[in-house]
């Protein structure tokens, strides 16, 4: 293998897996930082190649690289994040790395390509995401309240919410996660709205009609969700507004839709989607 083949599968390899943890944790990170811990991980892995540089790959060092890596690709706030996407990484990548072996050996290919070496680690990190989603899923079946704060346009409420395992409601475009909030909760992110009309099955003609009397920062943040009552065929729309972001034992969640709904319950105001939390 050339050795300018070489850098490029273990850039992209390295992009993929710091792709992965971050999508795991829940970590926001840019692009800036992938790449630098992309070529950070790529320059450690051209070492490799030269005899003189094998001290480099004693434990301690590798330890070390690590945890230089992690530290310049993730944000964290705290000593305890850190470590759990510290971990996190480190599972990964053995995870993708055993993964892509058994692809390989499965295959019996002995003359590998860098896009057949990329697209295994790209599997790999899909198939993790899953497995992981659902053991997270299974985690959070019972379902409990959480306090949560929901942030439009410089405004602010705050309800309580009923983490309920059988909503994964979703905007089929962006794929955002949507909850269900009551539509008293929302008088001061939504002076403008009429909050007195039923929601549960809006029309096309009354979203128009609400989207004409907004201004146009809050009629761009509104959305119509399809949506289907349990045990029924029927398909209803809901209306709902995409949020700057909604806060949950002190973490921030952004990409979340609220769904406006006349659900009539005094103990909370909303109903969340417990794929927010995975």
């Amino acid at each position: 293998m050339y050795i300018d083949s070489y850098i490029i599968e273990n850039l992209l390899i390295n992009y993929i897996i710091i792709s992965c943890t971050s999508i795991l944790t829940k970590n926001f990170n840019s692009r800036k930082q992938k790449f630098l811990g992309s070529i950070l991980g790529t320059i450690y892995s051209v070492a490799y190649i030269y005899p003189p540089l094998k001290i480099l790959f004693t434990v301690p060092a590798k330890f070390i690289f690590i945890i230089i890596i992690t530290l310049i690709s993730f944000q964290y706030k705290s000593k305890k994040e850190y470590i759990r996407i510290l971990l996190m990484f480190y599972l990964v990548n053995i995870f993708i790395s055993g993964s892509t072996y058994f692809i390989i050996y499965f295959t019996g290919i002995s003359h590998l390509k860098i896009s057949f070496l990329i697209a295994c680690a790209y599997f790999s990190c899909k198939l993790l995401q899953y497995i992981y989603r659902d053991i997270k899923t299974i985690k959070h079946l019972k379902d409990f309240t959480k306090t949560i704060t929901i942030s439009l346009l410089n405004s602010s409420c705050k309800c309580e919410a009923l983490l309920d395992s059988g909503n994964f409601l979703k905007d089929p475009i962006s794929k955002s996660d949507v909850i269900i909030v009551k539509s008293s909760i929302l008088k001061e992110l939504l002076p403008k709205v009429e909050l007195n009309y039923n929601y549960e099955d809006v029309s096309v003609e009354k979203v128009d009609e609400i989207i004409n009397d907004l201004d146009d920062d809050l009629s761009a943040r509104v959305r119509l969700i399809p949506y289907k009552h349990a045990g029924s065929s029927q398909a209803n729309m809901i209306l709902g507004f995409k949020v700057d972001y909604l806060e949950i034992d002190e973490r921030k969640f952004g990409n979340v839709i609220i769904g406006i709904s006349n659900f009539k319950d005094e103990e909370y105001g909303a109903i969340l989607n417990p794929s927010i939390l995975l």
